[in-house]
């Protein structure tokens, strides 16, 4: 028996001149924001984000955000309708905010972020800095995996610093635990979502 759940559904509609990956970039930097915003008393965000049309085959993440909470109130803290009115009605569509239908719930899953190379990025910035070399030079000391990467992304960039970065997405099958709040961008390892 799952908790009851609540969630709001963003549905984007790409264009012949505005492509989906160029909104998931721009509605997923709103939504980071109003993620960002919603912290409660403790610091802790309690609603996180689910892909409906998520697949690591093809890979792609669709067409759909689900945005999930454990509470009603904490999605309309989130306040999606303003967070995203630059995009509606033309590029976003949102819908209410319903409680999650049980008998539709396949399970539950955890969406995590994925850093392929972060480790060997961080290593060859860090050693760059120390050697006085260029970053491009000290790359070439660590390798990055080779395998490739099969998971969905969305081309972000960072609001410190500017760089651009691919968010990879990864998702599992997870057990159902109690929310213990979401990351800035509505991901984690350890609180799992109702899949459906």
């Amino acid at each position: 028996m799952i908790d009851m759940w609540f969630f709001q559904d963003v549905i984007l509609q790409p264009t012949e001149d505005i492509s989906a990956s160029f909104l998931w970039s721009k509605v997923y930097r709103q939504v980071h924001l109003a993620l960002v915003n919603s912290k409660d008393e403790q610091g802790i965000i309690r609603c996180g984000v689910a892909f409906p049309e998520y697949s690591d085959e093809t890979p792609t993440l669709g067409h759909q955000l689900r945005l999930l909470a454990p509470e009603e109130s904490e999605l309309q803290h989130l306040n999606l309708t303003e967070a995203l009115k630059r995009f509606t009605p033309d590029y976003v569509r949102i819908k209410a905010i319903r409680p999650v239908p049980v008998r539709a719930c396949k399970g539950f899953v955890t969406y995590s972020r994925y850093q392929p190379e972060g480790t060997a990025m961080r290593k060859a910035r860090r050693y760059a800095k120390r050697h006085d070399m260029s970053i491009e030079e000290a790359q070439k000391l660590f390798p990055a995996l080779t395998h490739k990467v099969q998971y969905p992304y969305i081309q972000l960039e960072s609001m410190t610093n500017h760089h651009r970065f691919s968010l990879f997405i990864q998702k599992k099958e997870a057990v159902e635990q109690p929310c213990e709040g979401f990351s800035a961008y509505g991901l984690s390892t350890e609180t799992s979502v109702p899949d459906f």
